[in-house]
């Protein structure tokens, strides 16, 4: 069964629901709202994946931790509690995902809703999605920054990798 997601205007009101496929058409004409999820850890390390082989945008490259399609009825930051145990095995309570701020991406149109959490769990004991995710690797904030702006990285706006640092620089010190 194909995936149903709510739709809004680029203001952000409801306009119903359609279809994953509808919504990647191009220019649709209206936005979906994704969870954009980040993890860190007490050491003030970022957690980051390889994407599969097997994805068909940007394979092989750095990402956040977790990504994905909220269901159609489900609240952004329980998309984002579901995409981190279903990519990364990790549970996340609601008091510990933080929302973080809204970035619009009119490209793709989407309204990414931006998560953060913390959490110490070691690379050995996260169950990665295999099909979505090729590794996980803590880095430190200096090795993250020179990751996130080189070419290893999927493509997104600077305004959004900045908006990321900026939040990183607040929560970690």
């Amino acid at each position: 069964m194909e995936e149903k997601l709510d739709i809004f205007t680029r203001e952000g009101e409801y306009l119903g629901i359609k279809t994953r496929e509808e919504c990647h058409a191009s220019n649709p004409g209206f936005y979906h709202k994704p969870a954009w999820t980040w993890a860190y850890n007490s050491k003030g390390e970022i957690l980051v994946q390889k994407r599969s082989m097997q994805k068909k945008k940007f394979p092989g490259l750095w990402d956040m931790p977790c990504a994905g399609h909220v269901d159609a009825g489900e609240s952004p930051k329980i998309g984002a509690i579901r995409e981190a145990k279903e990519e990364i095995g990790i549970d996340v309570s609601e008091d510990e995902m933080q929302f973080m701020f809204e970035y619009i991406e009119d490209d793709a149109w989407e309204i990414g809703q931006v998560f953060f959490f913390k959490t110490d769990k070691e690379i050995e004991d996260m169950t990665i999605q295999e099909e979505e995710v090729e590794s996980v690797k803590w880095l430190s904030f200096e090795e993250f920054k020179k990751i996130l702006y080189s070419d290893k990285w999927v493509p997104m706006d600077k305004e959004y990798k900045d908006i990321v640092v900026e939040k990183f620089v607040e929560i970690l010190g």
